[in-house]
């Protein structure tokens, strides 16, 4: 069966999961994160990207982006993802494949979904009971935007400050939940239609 093609606008903005074969932990110490970090330099230099937002968990990455064109992001997303599995084969001697599928790309509508969006990611070691604070866990953009600590992969864009959107969500809610990882587009029902339309 063919795969479905994916909805890509030049400059879109969309949220990025790419998830591990049996919730296996792929980022297992300090050292796993911080190569899989490397990569995502590199893989900006090779194939260029705005990285907005993201977060490493054990199992699985998320990413906040802009991209010009879909060959781009599908490129972009395979160097990280084919130079990580070399690392973790060669660490961990891992056989057989690390991914559990492809990537998922969900459009985002406009850069004030784009930072609740962002917002949800950095808040995913707090629902997951790692710590308490997302400020506490390194792995992820959020430092950069709420203690200002000078983070190398991630580019500027101006947040809206009054978004009405980020201000409404309560990230703990399920219905958020459901938001960010069932639906097809990130945005106002007129823009999910859109995005189901071009599939």
């Amino acid at each position: 069966m063919s795969r479905i093609a994916r909805f890509i606008e030049p400059n879109g903005f969309y949220h990025i999961i790419s998830r591990a074969l049996n919730e296996t932990w792929i980022f297992r110490d300090n050292a796993d994160f911080d190569h899989f970090m490397q990569l995502t330099h590199t893989a900006k230099e090779k194939f260029p990207i705005y990285l907005f937002h993201y977060v490493l968990m054990n199992t699985h990455f998320h990413m906040v982006l802009q991209t010009n064109n879909h060959t781009i992001l599908s490129k972009h997303i395979a160097y990280l993802k084919w130079h990580y599995t070399m690392w973790v084969r060669k660490k961990y001697a891992w056989r057989g494949p690390l991914w559990r599928e492809r990537y998922k790309s969900l459009p985002i509508e406009n850069e004030d979904y784009l930072y609740a969006c962002g917002m949800y990611i950095e808040y995913n070691p707090v629902r997951a009971g790692i710590c308490a604070d997302p400020a506490d866990y390194p792995y992820s953009s959020y430092r950069k935007y709420h203690l200002g600590i000078t983070d190398t992969l991630i580019d500027n864009y101006e947040i809206s400050v009054n978004s009405k959107h980020s201000l409404r969500l309560d990230y703990s809610l399920d219905i958020t939940k459901n938001i960010f990882s069932l639906s097809p587009a990130i945005g106002s029902n007129l823009f999910i239609k859109k995005c189901l339309s071009q599939k």
